[in-house]
């Protein structure tokens, strides 16, 4: 395990985790609940020099508009699940998280940043399409979450900024996530699905969005998937063709949890039955 030398840091508000980012920059880790920095350091997969907590900064709350919501980072998941007027895949996203100490813990910028198999919550959070906003020296910068991955544990924020708050424009009226794990209860994710859907009066797609985790580091968009449903009417024939595109082009993760075959093919099953539920309930 690194040697935290800096120490750690509790600054009270978000100008001064600035401050802090802008003098220590990547020599440290910026935690809220922890629950995934303990993994992370303890495996030494990162050394940080300091710590600075969150747990003194005013960024937990939820705020639900009529045309937007928007969630601060430090929201831990509980929250979520008690939250009414959420869209249906971010709620059942945070019911899908096991145990209810983790439940507490866990934030949702938190979630954001690490990497499978957890990462439920932005696996939702990106079939809604939502935008993080970032707050750093240069002031403020909002990014979509489907431009925020780079890379295994490589992310689109600059040195001396930091998560602030997570926004959903436009909620979308239908949403929905599943995921499997290894047993019934417990255990982390294999794969999780989750998709958003607007329709127009016609029944056909104004709006798709199809977010896929679990298979790779971080979740992922699958953009093939979408353009397949806008402009129109979900059948059976539809979703099926659907289905096969959704790993297209994907290097997906094969380990002892399960074979890259087995999470491909537990994709699609997630995958068809979301679209059927919407199909059944019209």
């Amino acid at each position: 395990m690194s040697l935290i030398a800096s120490g750690y840091l509790t600054p009270a508000n978000v100008q001064e985790v600035v401050s802090l980012k802008r003098k220590l920059r990547d020599k440290a880790l910026v935690v809220a609940g922890g629950t995934a920095a303990v993994q992370l350091i303890s495996k030494m997969i990162i050394e940080p020099q300091a710590i600075i907590s969150l747990e003194k900064v005013p960024l937990n709350y939820v705020k639900i508009r009529a045309n937007s919501i928007e969630i601060g980072a430090t929201t831990p998941i509980a929250r979520l699940i008690r939250s009414r007027g959420l869209p249906d895949a971010l709620k059942r996203a945070a019911e899908s998280i096991h145990g209810l100490a983790l439940k507490d813990m866990a934030t949702v910028g938190g979630n954001i940043f690490t990497p499978a198999p957890a990462g439920d919550i932005a696996t939702a959070l990106l079939a809604l399409d939502a935008i993080l906003i970032l707050r750093g020296g240069g002031g403020v910068r909002s990014v979509p979450l489907s431009k925020f991955y780079k890379g295994p544990l490589q992310f689109n924020i600059r040195p001396d900024e930091i998560l602030t708050a997570v926004k959903i424009n436009k909620p979308p009226k239908h949403s929905a996530f599943l995921k499997q794990t290894p047993w019934k209860y417990s255990g982390p994710t294999i794969a999780s699905v989750s998709v958003s859907l607007d329709l127009d009066r016609n029944g056909k797609a104004r709006r798709a969005m199809v977010a896929l985790g679990g298979l790779t580091t971080h979740p992922y968009r699958a953009k093939k998937v979408e353009k397949m449903f806008t402009g129109k009417k979900l059948t059976e024939q539809l979703i099926d063709g659907a289905a096969q595109q959704l790993t297209d082009g994907v290097e997906v993760i094969d380990d002892a949890l399960a074979s890259s075959w087995y999470r491909r093919e537990l994709a699609q099953v997630l995958f068809k039955r979301i679209l059927y539920d919407f199909i059944s309930r019209g």
